[in-house]
């Protein structure tokens, strides 16, 4: 039988419970208090790079959503460097406010880059390859500034196509020319403009129509517009021809040796937020961005050899708009990088 009777708190005991409540109460504060000024310092943070990037949006839901956003990829970027196992480091930039699926949808190809033939080729693994130990195209002048795609135009192939060709066009000719993606984007019928597009099917237009102009006289719009057949007949650089490298490291490093090369890779995952270093990250190979392979090396610090990417992001993401990738990992390069592979011929 259970006893009802109320219980009888020693003299003084009641003073104690009110303390015991008082001080967890404080605890429940003070832990409140630290979340608050853990959201201020992000907030803070996120202001900060609003201004950097000159980002701002339509209404205070929309800020709200993508303060979350940010913040989560803030964790994520500061939790994968705290690991301390890496060969690369990951930092804040301007596709820091966009989650994966989003980042993936504005600044890469809407569908698989390139040739799935070539994803089939023979591999060329642990060749010895007669080819300086390393190179570095821009230091011989023959690579331009770094541009920038931007968001709204999923334009790599043409970026690709133009870079390559300026590459060429100073190798050969002495001349270090920035050519017009917009004319590309514009003209080449055989690619889709700011949606899916090919850097061969690029090299293919570029020698029907004769040649093509210079970004400046052509300039990037970063949108699909009718095709000024007036400006696309003032003829910067030609080419003759193109090659398609067989799939492999050791094929394009020989390449690269000679020239740089257009490669396709699968961009996403922690590429996103790459700062530095010799990228040896997961990714696979279902190539959804066209970057150009303007060198290779070694890291000085870690003797990790890579690739070194140029892209069309501009200066504010990786190395300055460049990726180091790791080299000589076999079947076709990390993130797919030697599997779909070409060049210019003048």
């Amino acid at each position: 039988m259970y006893d009802h009777t109320p219980m009888a708190f020693p003299r003084g005991a009641t003073s104690l419970i009110l303390l015991a409540f008082m001080f967890a109460a404080s605890l429940a504060t003070a832990a409140e208090s630290v979340d608050d000024a853990g959201d201020k310092l992000m907030m803070d943070r996120f202001v900060r790079w609003q201004a950097a990037h000159n980002r701002s949006y339509a209404t205070a839901e929309e800020k709200q959503r993508r303060f979350q956003v940010y913040r989560r990829n803030m964790e994520h970027i500061e939790a994968t460097n705290r690991a301390g196992n890496l060969t690369y480091q990951l930092g804040e930039n301007q596709f820091t406010d966009l989650t994966p699926e989003e980042f993936i949808d504005r600044y890469t190809m809407k569908g698989t880059v390139g040739n799935s033939k070539q994803a089939n080729a023979t591999f060329s693994e642990g060749e010895a390859v007669d080819a300086p130990t390393s190179v570095d195209w821009r230091s011989q002048g023959a690579v331009t500034p770094i541009k920038n795609q931007g968001p709204d135009c999923a334009s790599c192939w043409a970026f690709v196509t133009a870079a390559t060709i300026e590459s060429l066009n100073k190798i050969k000719n002495g001349r270090l020319v920035s050519l017009s993606e917009q004319e590309l984007i514009d003209c080449d019928p055989y690619d889709g403009g700011c949606n899916l597009g090919y850097f061969v099917n690029g090299y293919r237009w570029v020698i029907e129509n004769g040649g093509l102009t210079t970004s400046a006289d052509y300039p990037y719009q970063a949108r699909r517009n009718y095709c000024s057949r007036s400006k696309a007949a003032n003829y910067a650089a030609r080419i003759r021809d193109y090659v398609q490298v067989p799939a492999g490291e050791a094929e394009l490093q020989r390449a690269v040796a000679q020239q740089p090369v257009a490669a396709a890779i699968e961009m996403g995952g922690n590429l996103q937020y790459y700062s530095g270093g010799v990228f040896s990250g997961q990714c696979g190979q279902r190539m959804n961005h066209a970057i150009t392979v303007v060198g290779y090396g070694a890291d000085a610090n870690t003797g990790l050899k890579y690739w070194l990417v140029k892209n069309s992001w501009g200066t504010n993401w990786g190395e300055r708009g460049y990726l180091r990738i790791r080299r000589d990992v076999g079947r076709g390069g990390l993130c797919g990088i030697a599997m779909d592979l070409a060049y210019p011929v003048m």
